[in-house]
């Protein structure tokens, strides 16, 4: 066996020790009940993982920080939906491909069946429904049933640890959504796939959380040189989303990632949603592996003096949380625009030609977006096996010294 087969089997040796501790510590007296949560998942999907050998790389940071205009930008196209207004309502995962396809995986019945029965627990009442009979959201009474319950809910009721709660927001997405939705669905769980020119078709749903809770997964392939074909990278929803079901599938996804690549806006600078979320990234052991990306807005900053301190100022915020972080300071909508060669509306192209007057800005921008890609790649080819092992090997010790607390 090989250097790099000895070290697979070293991880998942350790791995298979955490998960036995699992189980034994459920055998104590006391402690059957007792769930590990999140430690328990993580080692559990590892194995897995581990075999594929897929590098995994999730984009990730606040709403509005220009996640999507990022990836695009690095794509050399529009095939991620983003603009004002526009929200990431689902984990978009992007893949080498043949030929343009988005893959839309949808729920079964059951399973949007059994989500909406489990939010169901604590629903304040349930005067509306049969009790005896489990909730089908296909029963026009039901729909319409729960669809008043939720109406005459007060602003308590539908706010739980200063935030909304999970439950009655996942209720009412697949209420919102299931006209539009239900003749997709069936008994078993169902692909549909929107090529070449119907290939944006999946923005109405990767844009819509009434839409996108009926998914279990989207993938788009691609064909571009900026995506290996042993290489994912995921689009991931606002971190700050006021929607709870974003920051869970976010974490999901992160639970998979070998790099991330954390995006911040020059309009915004570090906020405390960035510090929150960092902070659960370290937690989660994954914070070594990470490239930051103060994406630039052109139309912010009247010049480059005015830029550069922001520059500084974010690199050292962020310094606090990972020490010697380094920061990519670039416009990613002018990397876009400039790559659609022609192809952007009048309105963008007058806006290209705006900032290209200003040679400072765009030098700097260049320069940082060459540098950026040198890094990527760098991580991606000659760093590949050691990044595959680096974030699992932090993800135990992290669950270790836990558990050791």
């Amino acid at each position: 066996m090989d250097g790099y087969g000895i070290q697979k089997q070293a991880i998942l040796g350790i791995n298979d020790g955490l998960l036995t501790l699992f189980r034994t510590a459920r055998s104590i007296p006391g402690l059957g009940d007792y769930s590990f949560g999140d430690w328990e998942k993580t080692c559990a999907g590892l194995p897995a993982q581990v075999a594929e050998e897929t590098i995994r790389v999730a984009v990730v940071g606040p709403i509005k920080s220009g996640k999507s205009t990022f990836l695009n930008s690095l794509l050399k196209g529009d095939f991620l939906k983003r603009g004002a207004g526009v929200v990431t309502a689902i984990v978009t995962r992007v893949r080498s491909g043949e030929r343009l396809k988005a893959t839309l995986y949808y729920k079964s019945w059951s399973e949007v069946n059994e989500d909406m029965e489990q939010a169901l627990v604590l629903f304040p009442h349930q005067s509306w429904r049969a009790p005896e009979e489990r909730f089908d959201i296909r029963r026009e009474r039901e729909r319409t049933g729960l669809k008043l319950a939720l109406s005459a809910l007060n602003a308590e009721q539908r706010i739980s640890d200063d935030a909304r709660n999970r439950n009655m927001v996942l209720l009412s997405c697949y209420l919102q959504g299931y006209d539009t939705v239900s003749r997709f669905l069936t008994e078993q769980q169902t692909t549909r796939h929107y090529e070449n020119e119907r290939f944006i078709e999946h923005w109405n749903f990767s844009g819509n959380e009434a839409l996108a809770v009926y998914l279990r997964d989207i993938q788009l392939d691609i064909h571009s040189g900026s995506v290996g074909s042993s290489i994912e990278i995921a689009d991931c929803q606002g971190s700050d989303s006021s929607n709870p079901l974003h920051l869970a599938m976010i974490q999901d996804y992160l639970r998979l990632a070998h790099l991330l690549i954390y995006v911040v806006s020059s309009r915004t600078g570090l906020r405390r949603a960035d510090i929150k979320f960092l902070s659960m990234i370290k937690k989660m052991g994954i914070l070594d592996n990470i490239l930051f990306v103060l994406n630039c807005d052109f139309s912010e900053h009247h010049s480059f003096a005015d830029l550069k301190p922001l520059v500084g100022r974010v690199s050292e915020e962020l310094s606090l949380m990972k020490s010697g972080a380094d920061v990519f300071a670039f416009s990613a909508l002018f990397n876009l625009f400039r790559s659609q060669d022609g192809r952007v509306s009048e309105k963008d192209r007058l806006r290209l030609a705006h900032w290209k007057s200003d040679a400072e800005m765009v030098g700097f921008s260049d320069r940082e977006t060459e540098r950026f890609r040198s890094a990527f790649d760098e991580i991606l080819s000659r760093k590949r096996y050691a990044l595959l092992f680096q974030n699992h090997v932090e993800r135990l010790n992290a669950i270790s010294a836990g558990m050791s607390h």
